[in-house]
């Protein structure tokens, strides 16, 4: 991935690969180098652009372990955004879904009608969200997986799968950014409605009581 930053003056690469090293053993001085060797004879492109890298970073891409709750046991602080549900990039949806949070957080505290169902509201969020942002954490894994295969078998018919989509073909595709069924749940999905939803189940689950 590239882009220009700083209004055109600069122009910024974002490469990824698998690493199975600790990242507290990394040595920052040294980067430049070990990604020189890790993309050597990839695309010559590619190659003659790290050539002209002057300073880079080297980041650990993590993903957090889907938490059972968000809410404190006495209901009276929630956490959101990343810091419920961090996750590795491969959706481009991490910080999608703390707007979703956002959004979905907002609907569920409008629907009330008084303070003492704030806990209640909060409570069917925090069902809402876990589902939704557990899903998006795991799709994000295998994404990456599949964009990740070491070339072989997996990756040629990973490519094969992938070609009728740069074709015009809007059929299954392993590329879940051209996948339709993907997209839709990805795009489709209305974090507004869905709490609306569940905050109706919710009463009227009460009125049966």
């Amino acid at each position: 991935m590239a882009y220009l930053i700083a209004g055109g003056k600069y122009f910024n690469m974002v490469l990824s690969h698998p690493e199975d090293s600790d990242p507290s053993t990394w040595n920052q001085s040294n980067v430049i180098e070990d990604m020189k060797q890790h993309f050597d004879g990839w695309d010559p492109s590619l190659v003659k652009v790290i050539s002209l890298i002057r300073t880079t970073l080297k980041w650990p891409l993590l993903s957090g372990k889907p938490l059972q709750r968000w809410l404190s046991p006495r209901g009276n602080l929630l956490i959101i955004g990343d810091a419920a549900h961090s996750m590795v990039p491969y959706m481009s949806e991490g910080a999608a879904m703390a707007v979703e949070d956002g959004a979905a957080l907002a609907e569920v505290l409008s629907l009330i009608e008084s303070p003492s169902e704030i806990r209640s509201a909060l409570e069917v969020f925090e069902r809402q969200r876990i589902l939704r942002t557990g899903q998006m954490q795991e799709a994000s894994l295998v994404n990456g997986k599949l964009w990740h295969f070491a070339d072989g078998p997996e990756q040629e018919a990973r490519d094969t799968a992938m070609r009728s989509a740069m074709d015009g073909d809007v059929g299954e595709s392993p590329n879940q950014f051209s996948d339709p069924v993907t997209a839709q749940w990805t795009y489709g999905y209305d974090a507004e409605v869905e709490v609306r939803k569940a905050w109706t189940r919710k009463l009227g689950d009460k009125s049966r009581l």
